[in-house]
Formats: structure tokens, sequence, C-alpha cells
């Protein structure tokens, strides 16, 4: 199923049998492994991750990061046991995917759609996010700027400072 499935992707599965199946597309993904209190976290980014656990109070317990790759299908059994098996990827390119000279794709990138979508919860407007990607930062560094905003405001800084300020309305195809 994994081999049909069309644009950027990672998502689990939890069986009758209570075995997660973590199939692991394009898209990002940290999975760590505390074994002294037989828990498995799993989170989008490495830096959400560090931010989660260290406010849950986890950072406490050694913890063990599990390798995963594009087309990795981990089972975590109820047992704690891990199996892998793989599947082969579709290539997929973003709408962004343009600006770095690759073919455009009629597929629209999820991650880039949920990060526009929720962009707002942390106080900053799509359009902004927008300006980045076509900028040329990718979704996991935008991401982990919305975790900092001090980086995300310096690095809009920088970029508008680079259209120049007589350039404002027309920089980067005319997004603003």
């Amino acid at each position: 199923m994994a081999e049909t499935v069309e644009g950027n992707f990672t998502f689990t599965v939890l069986d009758d049998n209570n075995s997660l199946y973590i199939i692991k597309g394009s898209n990002p993904m940290c999975l760590l492994h505390f074994k002294d209190i037989g828990l498995y976290v799993y989170a989008s980014t490495e830096s959400i991750m560090k931010n989660a656990i260290r406010r849950i109070g986890l950072h406490k317990f050694a913890n063990e990061r599990i390798k995963t790759d594009e087309g990795d299908i981990l089972c975590i059994d109820r047992n704690g046991n891990i199996t892998r098996s793989e599947f082969e990827p579709k290539i997929y390119r973003s709408k962004y995917g343009s600006w770095y000279g690759l073919d455009d794709s009629p597929y629209y990138d999820m991650h880039e759609e949920i990060l526009l979508a929720y962009c707002g919860c942390y106080g900053v407007d799509s359009e902004d996010v927008e300006l980045l990607l076509e900028y040329g930062y990718t979704c996991d560094e935008i991401e982990e700027m919305l975790m900092d905003t001090n980086l995300l405001h310096e690095a809009l800084r920088d970029v508008k400072y680079m259209c120049g300020e007589s350039l404002y309305e027309n920089c980067c195809g005319g997004i603003w």
C-alpha cells in the first residue's frame, strides 16, 4: 500500500495486536526509544522532539535514536521488538521544486500544505512562510524556525533585505 501513496508522507498504523507500524516516506521523522521505561516516542523533527521531551521531563531518561530511512516500514510489536521491511517510494516533486531546477509536479506537497495551514498558530503569516519556501528554505528548516521566533524573524529580515526595499513588492515572484 505504501508504494501507491503519492506525495510526501510518514504515517503510523496501529493494528488489533497493538503493533505499531511506521511507514517512512520522504517526510522527516525522529524516533527515540527509552529502553529503561519501555517507551517509544516519535515526532516530525528532532528539534520538536527535544523540546517536547524536555517539557514533559523525559530528558532525564537515557534514550536511543532509532535510524529511519525513506522507504522503511518499522513494526514495533506490543513487547517493544522492532522488525523492518522496505517499500519502493514513488518519486515526488513539490511545487517548490522548480526553484531547485526540478520538474514541477501536479501534486501539492502535504508537508508544505500543513505548514502553511498551521503557521498562524505560531503568529506567522502564510505569506511569510511562502516567501521563505520560494527563497529556498525547506519545510524542516521553517518548522524549526517556528519553534524559535527570533530565528524566524531574522531569516525573514535577511530575505527581505536581500530583495531590497525598492523591490519589496516584486521580490521572489511577487509573493508577499
